[in-house]
């Protein structure tokens, strides 16, 4: 929609944005800079302009991980997402005194595009002493949940670790982090759970989530209110302003590598795509293989994962390292190994490499497998990928 004078909506809200005393940025999952009005220019003038002429990231600007800084242990777009609502404002020492010397900054994070953060910053003054307007913030209680691969939880005092995992406290902590986004009733977690438990279903639920509790919060005073595992509507829920999940911060890494991608934007995607793989040490609660409340999940990032896999390959590729292309689309492989797309790719970088003998055991292993397993036949040839070896491969 247009305004009067030929101003369209996009202009005239830069135009407010650009006007306003206070410096407002965007920061994209892989924590660089996208957004910018002319005060946050101004602010951040000294630190835009990285050394090796990468994109400007979080970190940089506001003095995340500084042990020097406010956030000595933290990054401020993290902090952002796993409150999911807006942070108090911290005073950071600004990289340039065009408009003053320090700012108080605030974030929270966008719904839409998800996983992106808005940044608010107002002039402060280094001479003020404090660090935050509320103290102690980022001192509140945190659980991290790792899932990808066997199921870890940490908390800030270090792991939560032991059998208990594997019993029904264990089980409803990881149904939970699974339906992270709702909250379920105890219906649900005893269907999902314990079909059995039949009548005294609810008993049974409120039972193992009081276990769960003393678990993960040993420390926690009778009467308190839990910290992590909350009561809602008649169900239970993982707090996501307080539990981290491992998938959630792949899932953004992976997903803002592969818009990077669909860009052309080689760095910044190669960048993101192995930070987010660098955490895929396996599938989803890969301890309840058998858990069917778990496969969607599981396949979802199943898939990402391959997605950014051939991504990554390609960039190596097209960087002239074929060897380091094979390895990833080899790690795809090995999530699909019944995949006739991936793994022809995987062969025909065997035959870039020149390794024909490798080629052929894997033509005839996939062969024997398709075979075995679905009664198919392969639907390419060898010779085949032998004929097209000359040819620019595509990977993804």
């Amino acid at each position: 929609m247009g305004e009067p004078g030929g101003i369209t909506d996009g202009e005239l809200a830069k135009a407010i944005l650009d006007r306003l005393p206070h410096g407002v940025a965007v920061i994209d999952p892989a924590r660089q800079v996208v957004a910018l009005n002319a005060m946050a220019r101004e602010q951040l003038e000294g630190a835009l302009e990285q050394p090796d002429g990468a994109p400007a990231r979080c970190c940089d600007l506001f003095r995340c991980h500084d042990p020097k800084g406010p956030l000595p242990r933290d990054c401020l777009t993290e902090l952002a997402r796993a409150a999911n609502a807006p942070l108090p404002e911290i005073r950071i020492d600004l990289p340039s005194a065009a408009v003053g010397d320090a700012a108080w900054v605030t974030a929270t994070p966008f719904e839409q595009p998800q996983g992106h953060v808005l940044v608010a910053l107002r002039p402060g003054e280094r001479a003020d002493r404090r660090r935050r307007t509320e103290p102690h913030w980022t001192g509140r209680p945190r659980l991290k949940v790792c899932t990808l691969g066997r199921t870890r939880v940490e908390s800030a005092e270090g792991p939560i670790g032991g059998a208990w995992l594997e019993h029904r406290a264990g089980q409803l902590l990881k149904l939970l982090v699974c339906e992270r986004d709702r909250t379920l009733t105890a219906e649900e977690i005893a269907e999902a759970l314990w079909p059995a438990t039949g009548r005294g279903a609810p008993a049974t639920v409120r039972y193992v989530v009081h276990v769960l509790r003393q678990r993960i919060e040993p420390t926690r005073s009778s009467g308190d209110p839990s910290a992590f595992i909350v009561a809602r509507n008649g169900g239970y829920a993982v707090d996501r302003a307080r539990v981290r999940v491992d998938a959630d911060e792949f899932a953004a890494a992976v997903e803002a590598g592969l818009a990077a991608f669909a860009r052309g934007e080689a760095s910044a995607a190669s960048e993101s795509l192995e930070a987010g793989l660098r955490l895929y040490e396996g599938d989803f609660l890969a301890d309840e293989p058998s858990a069917e409340w778990a496969f969607v999940e599981r396949e979802r990032l199943r898939n990402l994962a391959t997605r950014g896999l051939l991504a990554a390959g390609q960039l190596a590729l097209d960087a002239g390292d074929p060897d380091a292309a094979a390895v990833r689309v080899e790690r795809a492989a090995e999530l699909h190994p019944l995949d006739t797309g991936i793994q022809r790719r995987l062969i025909a970088l065997c035959l870039l490499r020149e390794r024909e003998s490798e080629a052929a055991r894997r033509y005839d292993a996939l062969r024997a497998r398709l075979d075995r397993e679905l009664g198919k036949r392969v639907d390419f040839e060898l010779a085949e990928l032998y004929v097209e070896r000359g040819e620019p491969l595509r990977i993804a």
